[in-house]
């Protein structure tokens, strides 16, 4: 996610230096572990940051000549290298003032954990435009930034005295980067300008080393995995050589570098991290870090995306019964629509329509018809992410005049005429306060259904699992370029290719490409999206990243339906969204100039996104639907009529 952004908030700016400080995700937790002593290597590589700051700030501080700018950005690379040492500890303890005021994406943010707050950004990033991404330096700009990060890294020098953090939660940390470097570093989220992020990436392995090095000499020989520990070194020192050794930012092969080079890693830090020495924190991780499958749909907690972590019993009994509650028109107002109306099996749990045909049968829906495939692997739901649960977004289907135009007592008393759901209901939900039919049963019944909808098992996922005979050399080289020079994978990230942000999965990333209301069009079509639900004008026309898993089905594209092919979309997002089509839209996310794509190129993405197909197992329907006493009932169509 690139955005050309100049400019300075100085209210926000004063604000964000009192948010800043102890603000931490994690802090809570981390004294609740005990630590042999404190991380020298971190201390060290956070006052060398410092100092390279305090040289770059007074360097700042006056005229700044052609000899100082050139020093200026020899420093932003000292500086980047000793970042890249520790950001595994900082994304770890302070991933709140990472994300906000160290090294986030070069947008305006206006989240729910910082209220009704637009925060301008801050950091690296803004630091690395001024100069090397801008015609013409705004030296106050630069000087209040260097001066601001430094003020960041001094809270972070702080925290560390202060907080204790164990071994065993700096090979979590290492986990967790190796994942970051994956699915953000190499798919241009930050070095944007400079593309030095192979480079980057050997300053991440070179500070593994380091790490991994001072935690060993702590434990007495005959206790600590020797062995493990030398492969791990010895792997990671192939890995830190491969980066070095392929610098260009856009034919770098990502995959291979995945494949043979992270996963390896990754595979003997769980190992390391199994040992005795180094428990795993009690803490309900998106990753399972203690699977060595990385990448891979075993690697996945799913409890952590649903809110409803502890009400497991039954689960699989539950989903059996949502599934007919899915395709069964009894919940609708008139007993002929279903869910699957809109969401088709066989249609990657899409409709194929523009906007799909409202209830009354006489209009459009407001939007066209998401995928239900991967719909666990999200935190919030619809278009505009209104809902923060996949419960909720039933509950308001359900309920939706235009959808289904039920309500809560009409289901409950339909589904009651039927012995059979009665007995479903009571087996699903034996030994819980739900055996009768309940609106809660009915849609946790569905969401249990919804939550087994998961397609990871495409080519390129046997591909990511060792086989390396599914992709073709030209998929490949279409993942390199999705991932590179189109700056696709900034905002799909790598592997869910939607928009929640790895390795934490907690936020949830909301674009503005500018989409126009009709193809060729030069006006922007008027749905405002996400702003209906934040409020925040920043959020004018923003839609949640969506997945490309199975977009060689989900045809029509876009929250509007306008795109028929994949070709298309392409095009849009190579001539630069909606700016580059003509659109006048100041706060558009998306790189606005031409991403200057070949038609090699463009025909390497499609390529690549064609390999992500996957719905084995995924198509299946209920053959017979529950018998109801009324038998007027009983002639309802599985899936609906409309």
């Amino acid at each position: 996610m690139v955005l050309k952004f100049i400019g300075n908030n100085f209210k926000t700016f004063i604000l964000c230096s009192v948010v800043i400080i102890g603000c931490s995700f994690f802090s809570a937790q981390l004294s609740d572990f005990t630590s042999v002593e404190k991380p020298v290597y971190i201390h060290r590589n956070t006052k060398q940051l410092i100092s390279v700051l305090d040289k770059s700030i007074q360097l700042a501080d006056s005229i700044i000549t052609e000899k100082q700018f050139n020093q200026l950005k020899s420093n932003y690379f000292i500086a980047r290298r000793h970042y890249k040492h520790i950001e595994c500890i900082m994304e770890y303890t302070s991933p709140f003032d990472v994300k906000y005021f160290i090294n986030g994406p070069l947008v305006k943010k206006s989240d729910l954990e910082i209220g009704n707050r637009i925060v301008d950004p801050h950091g690296f990033q803004v630091i690395e435009e001024q100069l090397f991404g801008v015609d013409s330096l705004d030296s106050k700009l630069l000087l209040t930034e260097l001066q601001f990060l430094k003020e960041s890294f001094k809270t972070f020098e702080k925290k560390l005295s202060d907080i204790n953090i164990s071994d065993a939660q700096i090979i979590e940390a290492i986990q967790f980067e190796l994942i970051r470097m994956s699915s953000l570093t190499l798919s241009g989220y930050d070095a944007t300008f400079t593309q030095t992020n192979s480079s980057e990436c050997a300053s991440v392995f070179e500070g593994l080393r380091v790490m991994l090095n001072d935690i060993k000499i702590k434990y007495p020989i005959n206790l600590y995995p020797s062995e493990i520990h030398q492969q791990l070194i010895s792997k990671i020192k192939l890995a830190e050589d491969y980066c070095l050794l392929h610098k260009e930012y856009e034919s770098f092969n990502r995959l291979i570098f995945i494949t043979q080079y992270i996963k390896p890693v990754y595979k003997l830090m769980v190992k390391l991290h199994r040992s005795d020495l180094f428990p795993f924190t009690p803490v309900n991780y998106a990753i399972q870090l203690n699977n060595e499958h990385l990448f891979e749909k075993e690697n996945y907690n799913l409890n952590y995306f649903s809110v409803k972590a502890i009400d497991t019993i039954g689960n699989t009994a539950q989903a059996k019964l949502g599934e007919l509650l899915f395709f069964d028109p009894i919940l609708s107002g008139n007993n002929q629509r279903a869910c699957a109306s809109c969401h088709k099996p066989d249609l990657a749990f899409t409709d194929g329509l523009q906007k799909g045909l409202s209830y009354e049968r006489k209009n459009n829906l407001d939007r066209n018809s998401p995928s239900l495939l991967n719909t666990i692997f999200q935190k919030h739901f619809f278009n505009d992410g209104r809902a923060r649960q996949l419960e909720q977004q039933a509950n308001d289907v359900l309920h939706n005049q235009k959808e289904m135009n039920s309500s809560i007592d009409e289901m409950i008393y339909r589904l009651n005429k039927s012995d059979e759901y009665q007995n479903l209901f009571k087996n699903s939900y034996k030994g819980t306060a739900d055996t009768l039919i309940s609106y809660y049963g009915i849609l946790k019944a569905i969401t249990e259904y919804e939550k087994t909808l998961i397609s990871m098992n495409s080519r390129f996922d046997k591909y990511i699992k060792g086989d390396y005979k599914q992709l073709t050399k030209q998929e490949i080289n279409g993942y390199n370029v999705f991932s590179g020079k189109a700056l696709c994978g900034s905002c799909h990230f790598f592997p869910l290719f939607n928009g929640l942000v790895p390795p934490i999965y907690s936020d949830t990333e909301y674009e503005v490409i500018g989409v126009p209301e009709e193809i060729n069009s030069k006006i922007i079509d008027k749905d405002i999206g996400r702003m209906l639900i934040s409020k925040s004008y920043i959020h004018q026309y923003a839609f949640k990243t969506p997945t490309i898993r199975n977009s060689s089905l989900t045809a029509p594209y876009m929250h509007n339906g306008i795109y028929k092919t994949l070709e298309e979309v392409i095009d849009f997002y190579n001539k630069g969204g909606g700016q580059g089509i003509g659109i006048n839209i100041a706060h558009q996310t998306l790189p606005f100039d031409s991403l200057q794509l070949t038609k090699q190129e463009i025909s390497n993405i499609k390529s690549f996104m064609l390999s992500l197909t996957d719905t084995s197992g995924l198509n299946k329907r209920p053959k017979k639907l529950p018998v109801f006493k009324d038998e007027k009932l009983n002639h309802r169509i599985i899936g609906g009529e409309y």
